[in-house]
């Protein structure tokens, strides 16, 4: 009796063996000919294409043989030998006597300048002049005169006029007023001050009823209903005339 358990184990085991197959490349078809043959097809077919010399192929790739007529040093032990006489008789041709001259050094080419420097004779023999000679004598100086001698006063430097004003430093306008302090001081007439009963009715503010009060906005003064416009009003207030469009 197969138990529930023993079925789990054998598909797990297909199941893994399959999983364990490599995958299938689609891209390559196996029954397709990659390799055409002459005479006959292989007795087992490649999955891969085989390279496949050609007899050209295989011609170039082996090794170059030895000529059986060369000798290696022909049996020379020194390097040096005789030479032969047709090749002393030898006449070299034209060609042959033009390249084997020298190329010419361009017109424009100059050598390296050597590092010491020729002296020529004229510059050897020369003589030098009394005056010369005179001038390349160090110049002697006697310190112990100089030192008896009594300190020079310094010279004196005259300033100018204009070199002087122009040293001045900039002066402030006598109008000019500067930035006033944070702090001043307060004077003794407005730290006595008293307020006045004027002063302090309008330093009050004044007191309006909300409108939920009974306040209204819209009401005018009997003042400014009896009021009079003057004559210059009532001009002003006349509108300006309108020319009419043509």
């Amino acid at each position: 009796m197969v138990t529930r358990a023993r079925a789990w184990d054998s598909t797990r085991e297909r199941r893994i063996s399959y999983l364990a197959w490599p995958k299938v490349n689609h891209q390559i078809i196996c029954n397709r000919v990659s390799v055409y043959w002459t005479d006959k097809l292989p007795s087992k077919t490649h999955r891969f294409t085989v390279p496949v010399l050609t007899p050209r192929q295989a011609e170039l790739s082996r090794s170059k043989k030895i000529y059986r007529g060369f000798e290696e040093n022909r049996h020379r032990s020194f390097p040096i030998w005789p030479v032969s006489a047709a090749s002393k008789h030898a006449v070299a041709s034209p060609r042959v006597t033009e390249l084997a001259h020298p190329k010419l050094i361009n017109s424009a080419w100059e050598a390296d300048r050597p590092v010491y420097t020729t002296v020529s004779k004229g510059a050897m023999t020369a003589a030098a002049r009394e005056r010369t000679t005179h001038l390349a004598k160090p110049r002697k100086r006697d310190f112990s005169a100089k030192l008896d001698t009594p300190p020079t006063p310094p010279r004196s430097i005259t300033q100018f006029t204009r070199t002087e004003y122009l040293a001045r430093p900039k002066s402030e306008h006598p109008s000019y007023l500067h930035d006033k302090p944070v702090r001043w001081a307060v004077s003794a007439g407005a730290r006595n001050a008293v307020m006045s009963t004027r002063l302090s009715e309008l330093a009050r503010p004044k007191v309006r009823k909300q409108i939920f009060e009974g306040y209204n906005p819209y009401r005018i003064s009997s003042a400014a209903l009896h009021a009079e416009a003057s004559a210059r009003l009532q001009e002003l207030s006349v509108p300006q005339r309108v020319r009419k469009k043509r």
